[in-house]
């Protein structure tokens, strides 16, 4: 375990060995701590320390030199030193008044031997108080360990562990999870707590009080913050790695909770299964989610479709990820049912908030998944995300289901074309899938478009490509010609024979509009047919 033990100078002091020592100047700095005792006779010191050392010395280095001496207690001081100790004898006799006056300034213990004293047997004892410190502080963490490991057994763990924190420290604990619950153990009256949260809140904490913080992290997510205030004493070392330890019970503590939950409602499956399905009125599902979580107000709700190739392979996992994702969607107002399809998670987010920002808060969470270190570490080859459609009758998730495999299915298709995650996104999509369902998606194509797909096809030519950038360029030839990186020449000869093929009319407004439908529904249907399909359908009449 890396930390450092150190005594304060004060605590030095009562060691025997300083039966015979006085605090000459610096006497408000006796609480500064000591990590380890130096001897140091020469009088450039600065490289020699790393700060919190307790320096002894004899004076033989600078015999006298009251120049000398006032250079180490400077640089004694900027190295962060602990404090000086001398030992008053036949290489100095006496500390100038100015030496004196320069500790004082600084607060920097300058501590004088009147007797002679053994240098090694003060070390020897000091480094052994430090060591018997260091085990004792490791033995006290055991102790405070295994009573957490007893707690965490309890019938109240989370509480319990809070109020364990407070007895061990003596301190006032603050609670505070992600959603805004806040839980005090402390001494102080209901008023001086609330003060007291108010200044934690603003981050403005007096200087007579100290405080302490740590995460509770599990599955890479932070649930809650824990804090320790302390209205005495500097929080020490010791006591941070205690909070420490809390934490990582308290994390501990939920992360079973949330899994026991998780199972708890992975034998709802059936039922979220037969929703999806539209088996239930309106009445039925909100009876049933009100058993399921009584808190629950849903307003409206989508289905979000996850995809991913080797979700088989992590299923004993999938628990673990349920927890994951509720959490993720959770701290953004959205309750999360699941279901799981082969390789294909079925989510029904429920709204608990307002729904002018349910969908920025949607993306938030997708966000958010996509760049989880933890679900990388899951080893997908890849996640794909698509939302089905909002609907505010919770009876009319069918519907949104649907969608969301829909958008699914265009977003595989069309990785380039289609970049948002929602249904309602799709735009001009949504009319290609219904012609396309209805059957007249290809004869369709093949009206507006035949003609130039089997010339691509026989000429290996790119009319195709320079008809749709044209049209996206909104007739603009120069910028046409820089976004296919030809000259104009060849850009004219292109059009005229678009001309010839299709019409000189394709920029008229609603054929070209007929046009950039078609083109939309040959991209999205094009890894099915070929450039001669199309051509050979007959032209409607």
């Amino acid at each position: 375990m890396n930390f450092e033990v150190k005594l304060s100078v004060h605590e030095i002091l009562q060691n025997k060995h300083f039966a015979h020592a006085k605090v000459i100047a610096g006497k408000v700095g006796l609480f500064r701590l000591v990590r380890w005792v130096h001897v140091l006779e020469l009088t450039s010191i600065s490289n020699l320390l790393n700060g919190n050392e307790l320096i002894l010395s004899t004076g033989v280095g600078w015999n006298g030199d009251k120049d000398a001496l006032s250079s180490l207690v400077q640089q004694s001081i900027d190295s962060n030193a602990a404090g000086l100790c001398i030992e008053l004898g036949p290489y100095i006799s006496k500390i100038p008044q100015e030496v004196i006056e320069l500790a004082d300034i600084h607060d920097f213990p300058l501590i004088v031997f009147f007797k002679e004293v053994r240098f090694i047997d003060i070390t020897q004892e000091i480094h052994s108080l430090l060591i018997k410190k260091h085990y004792q502080i490791l033995s006290d963490l055991e102790e405070y360990s295994n009573r957490l490991n007893q707690v965490l057994l309890s019938s109240n763990p989370q509480q319990n562990i809070l109020q364990l924190l407070h007895d061990h420290l003596k301190m006032t604990v603050f609670y505070i999870s992600n959603q805004g619950k806040v839980q005090v153990i402390s001494k102080k009256t209901p008023d001086e707590q609330d003060k007291m949260f108010q200044l934690l809140k603003d981050n403005k904490i007096p200087s007579h009080m100290n405080a302490a913080h740590q995460s509770v992290q599990a599955l890479n997510q932070t649930f809650a913050d824990l804090f320790i205030i302390s209205e005495s004493e500097a929080i020490t070392e010791f006591e941070s790695l205690v909070l420490d330890r809390s934490a990582i019970a308290l994390a501990q503590s939920l992360l079973r909770e949330l899994y026991i939950e998780e199972q708890r409602k992975a034998k709802e499956v059936e039922w979220v299964s037969c929703w999806l399905e539209g088996e239930y009125s309106n009445e039925q599902i909100h009876r049933y989610l009100s058993e399921l979580e009584p808190n629950l107000e849903p307003n409206g709700c989508t289905v979000l479709l996850c995809k991913a190739d080797n979700l088989e392979k992590i299923i004993s996992e999938f628990t673990y990820l349920k927890v994951y994702f509720r959490s993720i969607f959770e701290q953004r107002g959205i309750f999360l049912l699941s279901h799981i399809q082969k390789s294909q998670i079925i989510f029904i987010l429920l709204n608990s908030s307002k729904t002018d920002d349910f969908k920025r808060r949607v993306q938030e969470g997708i966000d958010c998944l996509k760049k989880s270190e933890f679900i990388k570490k899951q080893k997908f080859s890849q996640l794909e995300f698509s939302a089905g459609k909002f609907v505010n009758n919770l009876s009319h998730v069918k519907n949104s289901y649907h969608t969301a495999k829909e958008t699914l299915n265009i977003r595989e298709k069309m990785p380039n074309e289609l970049i948002s995650y929602f249904y309602e996104d799709l735009y001009i999509f949504r009319l290609v899938l219904a012609a396309n369902e209805q059957g007249v998606l290809y004869e369709f194509i093949s009206d507006y478009l035949g003609s130039v797909l089997l010339h691509d096809q026989q000429n290996n030519g790119e009319l195709l490509k320079t008809l749709k950038i044209y049209l996206q360029c909104k007739g603009a030839k120069k910028e046409t010609a820089e976004q296919l990186h030809i000259v104009r020449q060849t850009l004219y000869h292109r059009l005229d024979k678009l001309y010839e093929l299709i019409g000189r009319d394709f920029m008229d407004p609603y054929k070209r509009q007929a046009i950039e439908v078609a083109i939309s529904a040959y991209e999205y249907t094009s890894a099915s047919k070929t450039p001669y399909e199309y051509a050979s359908i007959p032209k409607s009449s």
